[in-house]
Formats: C-alpha cells, sequence, structure tokens
C-alpha cells in the first residue's frame, strides 16, 4: 500500500510539473487577455472596453510623446466597464510612485451603462463573477491563477502557440490587443451585418447606470493623483454611433461636464467616424489604429506643452 500511495504522488508531481511547465510558455499567442495579468506595475495606461484595447497601440503613442510607459490596459464590454471591479484593478496595477503618468480614459455609453432593470446595482453588474473580480493579481508572472482559473481554451493550445479560437489575435507586451484578419469587403460586411444584429439585441437591455458614470468620475480622481488623464470617445461607424447615442442621448453633454469638473481635456472622435477602417464596424482595423493614435498622442502632447 504505501508503495502504491509513493507512486500516485510522484505520478501527481510529475503531472504537475508538467503543467507548470505548459504554463511558464504562455504568453500574447495562448488567449486575448492574459499577459495584462502577467505585466509588472505600470506608471501610464489606456483604460475601456475591446475598441480602446484592439484601437490604441503603445507602441504608436510612445513613439510620439518620446516615452516608452503607457501600457493598454483595457478588456472588453463585459470585463471591464467602469465600477468597482475595474478601479480595484488599476489600483493594483498601478504604480503608486508614480508622478508624471499620462492616462488615456476611453468612454461610451455602453462602458457606463447596466444591462439590468435596475442598472444601479453594484451586486448585479455584469463583471462580478469575471477575471478582474476573481483573479487576485494583475501583476504575476506566470499567473497561476489565472491560467488554472479563467483561461477558457485547452492547454495544449499554450504549448502549440495555435488556437484555433484566437489565430486572428495577438496580445503584445504592452497590452494592445492585434487583430489580424480579412478585410475583404465581403467577409466585412459577414462581421458588420452580425455585429450589428448582436448590438441591437444588447440595446434592449443597456440603460445608463448613475452608479457606473461614479465609479467613471472616481477613476478620473484616483488617476490623477499619479499624473495627467484625458478622456477620449473612440470612433465607431455611423450605425454604431447611432446605437451608441439612443443608450443615452446626453452622453457627450454629460462627459463635457465631468471634463470640466476635473479639468481634463475630452477628445471626441466620433465626428471624424468615416474616414477610419473598422473590422466590424465597431472596433477599429489595426492601420486605423495607428492613425488614431498618433493623433491622441498629438493631442496629448500639445495639450502637455501648454500646461
Amino acid at each position: 500500500m504505501k508503495s502504491f500511495l509513493i507512486k500516485i504522488s510522484m505520478f501527481l508531481m510529475f503531472l504537475s510539473l508538467i503543467a507548470i511547465g505548459i504554463f511558464l510558455l504562455a504568453d500574447g499567442n495562448s488567449d486575448s487577455y492574459y499577459t495584462n495579468f502577467t505585466s509588472s506595475k505600470q506608471s501610464s495606461l489606456i483604460l475601456g472596453t475591446s475598441k480602446a484595447a484592439q484601437g490604441l497601440q503603445p507602441a504608436v503613442i510612445n513613439g510620439v510623446l518620446n516615452r516608452s510607459d503607457v501600457n493598454n490596459f483595457a478588456f472588453t464590454v463585459a470585463h471591464s466597464p467602469y465600477g468597482p471591479v475595474y478601479l480595484k484593478a488599476i489600483k493594483k496595477k498601478i504604480d503608486t510612485n508614480t508622478k508624471d503618468g499620462i492616462f488615456i480614459v476611453t468612454v461610451d455609453p455602453y462602458s457606463v451603462s447596466g444591462r439590468h432593470k435596475d442598472a444601479n446595482d453594484v451586486g448585479l453588474f455584469r463583471e462580478n463573477d469575471k477575471f478582474l473580480a476573481t483573479v487576485s493579481s494583475v501583476t504575476s508572472n506566470p499567473n497561476f491563477e489565472y491560467l488554472y482559473q479563467e483561461y477558457s481554451y485547452p492547454y495544449i493550445y499554450i504549448l502549440t502557440k495555435k488556437c484555433d479560437y484566437i489565430d486572428d489575435d495577438f496580445l503584445h507586451p504592452d497590452g494592445w490587443n492585434e487583430v489580424n484578419i480579412s478585410m475583404k469587403q465581403k467577409d466585412f460586411e459577414v462581421r458588420n451585418k452580425s455585429k450589428i444584429k448582436s448590438y441591437k439585441k444588447l440595446l434592449k437591455v443597456y440603460k445608463f447606470s448613475d452608479k457606473r458614470y461614479e465609479y467613471f468620475e472616481k477613476t478620473i480622481s484616483f488617476l490623477k493623483d499619479y499624473g495627467d488623464v484625458y478622456i477620449v470617445r473612440l470612433p465607431v461607424s455611423t450605425p454604431f454611433l447611432e446605437m451608441e447615442n439612443s443608450v443615452y442621448k446626453e452622453f457627450d453633454n454629460k462627459i463635457t461636464s465631468t471634463s470640466s469638473k476635473f479639468n481634463v481635456p475630452y477628445l471626441d472622435m466620433t465626428k471624424d467616424d468615416k474616414e477610419y477602417e473598422y473590422t466590424d464596424g465597431n472596433h477599429l482595423y489595426k492601420t486605423s489604429g495607428v492613425e488614431v493614435s498618433t493623433l491622441i498622442a498629438k493631442w496629448i502632447f500639445n495639450h502637455k506643452n501648454f500646461k
């Protein structure tokens, strides 16, 4: 019996070592979020949902501003709308020795809206059971907790570096989620049609949340202690802009008021929506992401020089 237990223990240890070895190979090919949970504390951040995660490129922004510290810490509209969960994660990610940080806080009506009848019930917020709430560390490398608890795919994909689910994604070390996808007109139209259909369904449940907006402002207030905050509304194609605006018609006035309240600049890029290319109508394609990232960086540069 003793010999049997020893053999079982050794076998389990062997399996554990294999698992650890595979986990050590996890990187930006593994999924669309992992390396955001392994990078160190940051002094400058891009915040928001998938529009920012895919659209804003830290390397471009750093190049224009002659910096090296801007990092993308945006996720999705399901994982990182403004609220207590996202703010707590941001606080974990910030290097509290920072004094001259740059914080690009992207916002749209969805990121400050709820999907329940009571949009202000924090207990019902959609991100409460997702990884920013359940994974305790956003700076552990490797992050065993994330890989064990929240990794959504078979572990073999970490080993092979090829995932059938996310072949078109690569999460850069600086947090930019690069999407490589066919931009042929017929392929775009299929994605665009599907995305419009899904968003029209969501419009039926989205409601502006005063509580989420309160946390949006709390996020700005917190970040101002570590540097300069810049509010940005990213461009989307016309059908998506119309849907966004239908969620909360006074959204732009609300953001303008917050900009004045906290004395932080606000850049609304939705007026130039037709100048850019989108993967599905809602997310910037990477070449347009370069353009938008450059414009935002130049806008920040001008504001910092003016100050």
